[in-house]
């Protein structure tokens, strides 16, 4: 703003309170009194035997059992006949796929798919499809392969079949997309592995269960990103097509789709990503594939179980690479066909079409469907894992010195002392407690249910499982912030620190939760400690890139008015662009927290104790009852903890003119 010809710069308006009413110190406070009272109530008060629902297990296990009688009855009631119709539908397609997948033969399979890579995604990308599906015949995991892969693409199929339409309807009407909203956040916000034995005890084991859990999972990214695609075409264009007479039908079908191409084909991205983290887990509960192969190998045969591993990676790695290329390149956007143009393109797809339908004509003429040498290439792969196992196990190796003290140190020091802290506390303080931080960082709604769904933890019975559980997710988000938090302000300072972290940020997100856990249960021998690494590994890129994103968004008018009154670079960035950043940094830590949760309950899996390891003992022992209400104790632990960190959304404004 100029007065009488002169500059006057304005200091960006932040509201700074005394340090005595910031957050962080009222989170301070009210830990040193849960402290103080763990400190003279110790072990006095644990929850207490009488408001627990003990009876809900039998119950469970009585309608799980009922269930399984209905469904399987000679003359199923009308109701069980849909569900027992809608299962085998998907056992077939599923099964269809597979069959598909491999009566092409491996040479006609991997042709299709890199041919249809090189026509819509170009020469590089296609290098990459081959290169994966190469691998997987090298590893001997052809078969597994096909199966994760039938897997999901009939879960992505059906998730965008349900998940697209759902998006159109969503971004053209505010009503839809407000109902929806809170069921698309709760199936974003419970982690995977809770969903798993309700959909069991509904649709039994096998790969229809799988696909049902899967799309539970796929479906939310579908409706999102594709409501944002169609409410990001210009408001402007759609009123000159509605201008020219076009219909609601010939607006959306003419304008809004194709100019939203590429957030779509973005959408079919994150959809085949979800899908596949959740097609690995899903071996749990009959999917087959590639995650029965991890989960059964994971000690009966750990190399084979990591090479699986690897296979998974791979796998991510080709199809997000592949159908991130397809998005770039077919962007009606970024480039302009002419009539001869389209004609060319419709041509080399037939011609592609024609040399597909060749290969695999000749490769079964021919009898390729055996591979040659996927055997001797596995074994010696597996040898080589094997030793590399063998080594890190080692207790004599450089390695295993440095793992496992640190392990060690990060049990007794860090994990064992909090989670006795969490759980000796008297059950009324710590409800109370994390009720008043949640009221602190969040509100009075947030704070209310957070309160109620503590409590149901504590009726469900699950208290000190839950406590165990909340204290890896404690200690795995603190370490994940702080290193996301530290990176993040990096990158936004440095664009060749964020250039370097952008391709490492990119693979880490692409892989499946369960693969980040496989290494470290070999190379951390303590049983809890690969669950917590696995976990900051999967979140901090995205608590990273959040704080990346806030700190280098912040108003340049605001940064320029901090150095026109003479702050140096350290000074404009911890009192001016970390403050007004705020807001992405606390959804940094609510994404991350989320996101730790979901890695640390499948540390069950392997030991790491807590829900995740009451949920991984209900499958294996078939206790429904007992994992049903160890997965609804992490719905309502997942909630909760969405709701503290979801921190206050209050407009800032900077630099307002008086």
């Amino acid at each position: 703003m100029s007065v009488a010809g002169e500059v006057i710069v304005r200091a960006p308006a932040i509201d700074h309170r005394p340090w005595w009413r910031g957050r962080l110190v009222q989170c301070a406070s009210v830990v040193a009194l849960m402290y103080v009272a763990y400190r003279v109530w110790n072990l006095q008060y644990p929850w207490p035997a009488w408001l627990e629902w003990n009876s809900l297990g039998g119950y469970l296990d009585n309608f799980q059992v009922w269930l399984s009688d209905s469904r399987n009855a000679a003359n199923p009631s009308f109701v069980f006949s849909i569900f027992n119709g809608f299962s085998s539908f998907l056992e077939h397609l599923v099964t269809w796929l597979n069959t598909l997948l491999l009566d092409l033969t491996w040479v006609g399979t991997t042709a299709a798919f890199v041919l249809i890579e090189l026509r819509f995604g170009g020469a590089r990308a296609a290098l990459g499809v081959l290169a994966a599906f190469a691998s997987f015949a090298l590893m001997g995991l052809w078969e597994p392969s096909m199966e994760t892969l039938a897997l999901m693409l009939a879960a992505v199929g059906l998730s965008l079949l349900v998940g697209v339409p759902m998006g159109v309807l969503a971004g053209r009407s505010d009503r839809f997309l407000r109902a929806i909203t809170p069921v698309l956040d709760a199936a974003q916000i419970v982690p995977a592995f809770a969903y798993l034995l309700p959909v069991v005890i509904l649709f039994s084991v096998g790969p229809a269960a799988a696909v049902i859990t899967t799309m539970i999972y796929a479906v939310p990214p579908a409706v999102r990103i594709t409501a944002l695609g169609i409410r990001g075409v210009a408001k402007n264009t759609v009123e000159a097509a509605e201008a020219l007479g076009s219909t609601e039908r010939q607006v959306l079908t003419k304008v809004q789709m194709p100019l939203a191409r590429r957030m779509l084909l973005l959408g079919v991205n994150q959809t085949i990503l979800f899908a596949l983290s959740m097609v690995v887990i899903a071996g749990l509960i009959g999917g087959g594939g590639l995650g029965a192969v991890v989960t059964n190998g994971l000690y009966s045969n750990p190399a084979l179980a990591i090479l699986a591993g690897f296979a998974i990676v791979i796998m991510a790695i080709a199809l997000d690479r592949g159908t991130e290329a397809i998005a770039d390149r077919t962007d009606p956007v970024r480039r302009h066909l002419t009539d001869a143009k389209r004609r060319r393109l419709r041509l080399l797809t037939l011609a592609t079409a024609f040399a597909i339908v060749t290969i695999v004509a000749v490769s079964r003429s021919l009898g390729v469907g055996t591979l040659y040498g996927g055997r001797t290439a596995q074994d010696w792969l597996l040898a080589q894992v094997q030793s590399a196992l063998d080594y890190v196990q080692n207790p004599s190796a450089f390695l295993f010195s440095v793992t496992e003290p640190a392990g060690n140190f990060l049990i007794e020091h860090v994990l064992l002392p909090l989670q006795q802290f969490l759980v000796e506390t008297p059950w009324l303080v710590t409800l109370a407690g994390l009720t008043a931080i949640a009221f602190v960082l969040s509100g009075l709604r947030p704070a209310l249910t957070t309160f109620a769904m503590l409590a149901s933890i504590g009726v469900l019975g699950m208290w000190e499982p839950a406590m165990d559980t909340l204290s890896q997710v404690l200690v795995a988000t603190l370490i994940t912030v702080t290193i996301g938090f530290a990176l993040g302000v990096w990158a936004a300072e440095s664009r060749i620190v964020s250039r370097v972290l952008r391709p490492v940020n990119d693979v880490l997100q692409t892989l499946p939760q369960l693969v980040y856990i496989i290494p470290f249960v070999y190379l951390m021998p303590v049983s809890i400690v690969p669950g917590i690494v696995a976990s900051v590994l999967y979140a901090f890129p995205v608590v990273e890139r959040l704080v990346e994103r806030g700190v280098r968004d912040v108003a340049p008018d605001a940064v320029e008015a901090a150095g026109a009154f003479g702050a140096t670079r350290r000074q404009t960035l911890v009192k001016v662009k970390v403050p007004l950043a705020g807001d992405a940094i606390m959804l940094g830590v609510n994404q991350g927290i989320i996101m730790v949760l979901a890695v640390v309950v499948i540390g069950g899996l392997v030991g790491s104790g807590g829900l995740g390891y009451l949920v991984a003992q209900g499958l294996q022992r078939g206790e429904f009852g007992l994992g049903v209400i160890a997965s609804l104790a992490i719905l309502a632990l997942g909630i909760a903890l969405d709701r503290v960190t979801q921190g206050t959304r209050r407009a800032r404004k900077v630099g307002d003119e008086r």
